[in-house]
This record gives structure tokens, C-alpha cells and sequence, in this order.
């Protein structure tokens, strides 16, 4: 582990002082899973995972002021030893115990990870929750690819432990739905057909149908990838986005023109990041929803990622969709108390909206 202090990028200090401000933990936390194809001994795992955190010191980095105010990336205290899960739990039940442990980007750790034991003993799924400010979806696929490497060869083992006590702790209103097969690699192909990115077909998609289900305008908020500005943080694991708005669309657009007004701030966003840069934007009085779409890239054959998703929302309203393992769900979630659409109410709206968006339907997406 590196002891070297480096200043915190912009990105990371707009997360750490969400923390100090006040925002909960757990709405600024990741949780990530993954299938063994070969089920393996819990202390093995747990070796394995202990030299991928020791490959990436930013898995237990923490963050503090230096002397002369400014923020700074420092080493943090060891990791905690991999929590064993016994057969009974599932996987979202084993990230929602790790998220209640304490996790902090001012003391550590911004990483917790488990296995999931079969009736035999031996691992069958590793589950983790990270601290956002050092996570994102290029982070995971680092993660799981340096496992799948360790895992190929012999290794010492580490320690594990038991799960920590159940803890009932409130959601918030979320609804989840598993996509039908192949709807999503059929949205993809249509994008493509339109000249559009995958990202910015399903985005504006999801956008024109929550305008139409709350009679309103919406502004889309995304977060924006950083790290083509930067090469070298292609191979890092952190959080190299921005959240930024783009402009509202308005009830009654069609789909495929409000993909092509986000197509076009998506790519004004990249000229202004490139020029001027592109701090993080917050979220304005008004109709407005975080969109995103996670579609996770298989590991290595020895794993297969999972679609998890912590019942809470980092946003006032965040809807989006995650592909995984040959998966996809699409997920509503809001905060409690927030103004807006109710997830149960939205979710099936833009369950449809993504059946238009990979076929076409009653407003003919393809004449629009």
C-alpha cells in the first residue's frame, strides 16, 4: 500500500462534502455483485479480495483538509475482514448489512465486501458496497477483472466473518422490474439505426415518457464520464463523473427527438469539459430525475456480475436501467418526502417507453 497524499480531484471533493454537509452515508453508497463459476473456499475468496484492495490503494483511501485547507487523498485504515454469508441470504439482503456498517470518506473504510456461502460451504457469489467517491461502473469492471486473475491462481488465504446483526432500516420507495430478454440489445440496435448512442436513445426515451406521465416539462440530470480528459484514469478505480443537467423536455415529445436533443448536450457537456471544464451541477427546485444506464461488461469466465441495487436514492428521483449477466432491470427510486412521480406510478411507464425504444409502438417511433 502507497503512502503517498495526492489532492483530491473536484469530483471527489463535491462527494466528500455531501458527507460533512449532512447527506446520509448509505445515499452515497454503490453496492456491486458477482457469480463463481467455480465455487471456492470462503478463506480463499477472501485472500483473493485482500490483494485486488491491496492492487488498488484507492479502496482504502480516506480524505481530509491539509494543513493549508486544501482536500487531500490519504491512506486509510486496513480494510475489514470479508463478512461470511451463509446460504440463507441473499444477495441484496448481504449489501443492505454491509451498507449499514459504518462506511466514510473522512474515516474509513469506503469499502466493505462478503461472500456468499452454498449449504456446502463454499462461496457461490462475492458482494461488495463502496463509497461512492471512490466507485463507479469502470471501477467495478476493474475489480472484477483483477478477481478473476487472482482467483485463476493459488493464493494465501484471509480471514473472514460473521455477518453483523440484522438491522431493519427504512428504503425508500423503489420499484424494480426485470426487463424482458433481449429488449435492451434491441433498444441498442435502433439507437444505432438512428444515429444515436445507446445512452442518449434510452435517456431521452425515459425522459419524453416522464414529462407525458406527470402532464409536465422534466429536466434530465446525468453524470457525465470524465476520465477520457484524463487517459491514465481509465486504469484507476474512482469516481471520474459529474452530475450536470440537460435541457427539459417537454410532455409530448417523441421519443426519438428528445434522444437527439440529448445527444446534442451530451456532446455540448463534452466540448465544455474539454474547454472551460465542467463542475458538478445540483439539483434544481422543479420536475427534474436522474437518469442512468449501467450495462456492466462480463468479468473473466470465473465470474458473472449481478444487477444490485440499494433501496435508496442519492436523488430526489433517480430511474434507470442496469444490465448485468445477461440481465437487465429498470429501477425507480425516490427519496422519502421528495415531490414528483411515485416510483410504482413512473416504473411502468417507462417499462414501456423502453419497449418503444427497442420496438417502436402506438406513437411509431420510427416515423417520428
Amino acid at each position: 500500500m502507497s503512502d503517498v497524499v495526492t489532492r483530491a480531484t473536484r469530483e471527489e471533493f463535491g462527494l466528500w462534502y455531501e458527507e460533512q454537509a449532512g447527506t446520509p452515508v448509505r445515499r452515497l453508497l454503490c453496492a456491486f455483485a458477482a457469480a463463481l463459476a467455480v465455487p471456492a473456499s470462503p478463506a480463499r475468496v477472501a485472500g483473493a479480495l485482500s490483494r485486488v484492495v491491496d492492487r488498488y490503494p484507492e479502496c482504502r483511501t480516506v480524505f481530509a483538509p491539509d494543513a493549508g485547507g486544501t482536500l487531500v487523498r490519504l491512506p486509510g485504515p486496513a480494510p475489514a475482514p470479508t463478512v461470511r454469508f451463509g446460504p440463507e441470504w441473499s444477495g441484496a439482503g448481504a449489501a443492505a448489512a454491509l451498507a449499514g456498517e459504518p462506511l466514510s470518506a473522512e474515516t474509513g473504510p469506503v469499502l466493505r465486501l462478503g461472500v456468499l456461502t452454498d449449504p456446502a460451504g463454499e462461496v457461490r457469489q462475492v458482494v461488495g458496497v463502496a463509497h461512492h467517491v471512490v466507485w463507479d461502473g469502470r471501477s467495478e469492471e476493474l475489480f472484477w477483472a483483477a478477481l478473476a486473475g487472482e482467483l485463476a491462481e493459488p493464493g494465501p488465504g484471509g480471514p473472514v466473518r460473521p455477518p453483523p446483526a440484522a438491522r431493519e432500516e427504512a428504503g425508500d420507495p423503489q420499484w424494480r422490474a426485470e426487463v424482458a430478454p433481449g429488449v435492451w440489445d434491441a433498444a441498442k440496435r435502433q439507437a444505432r439505426a438512428h444515429g444515436v448512442t445507446p445512452f442518449s436513445w434510452l435517456v431521452g426515451h425515459f425522459a419524453a415518457a416522464a414529462a407525458d406521465a406527470g402532464a409536465r416539462a422534466v429536466t434530465p440530470f446525468i453524470d457525465v464520464d470524465l476520465r477520457v480528459l484524463d487517459p491514465a484514469s481509465r486504469e484507476r478505480i474512482g469516481y471520474f463523473q459529474t452530475q450536470r443537467a440537460l435541457s427539459a423536455v417537454a410532455p409530448g415529445t417523441a421519443g426519438p427527438d428528445a434522444a437527439r436533443a440529448v445527444l446534442a448536450d451530451v456532446g455540448a457537456l463534452a466540448a465544455l469539459a474539454l474547454t472551460t471544464g465542467l463542475p458538478p451541477e445540483p439539483e434544481t427546485a422543479g420536475a427534474g430525475c436522474k437518469f442512468y444506464v449501467r450495462d456492466q461488461r462480463s468479468a473473466p469466465a470465473a465470474l458473472t456480475p449481478i444487477d444490485t441495487a440499494l433501496p435508496v436514492a442519492r436523488n430526489d428521483l433517480a430511474a434507470g436501467l442496469t444490465a448485468a449477466g445477461g440481465r437487465a432491470h429498470l429501477t425507480v427510486t425516490a427519496r422519502h418526502g421528495a415531490s414528483g412521480p411515485v416510483p410504482a406510478g413512473l416504473g411502468p411507464a417507462l417499462l414501456a417507453a423502453l419497449d418503444r425504444a427497442a420496438h417502436g409502438g402506438p406513437r411509431r417511433d420510427e416515423e417520428a
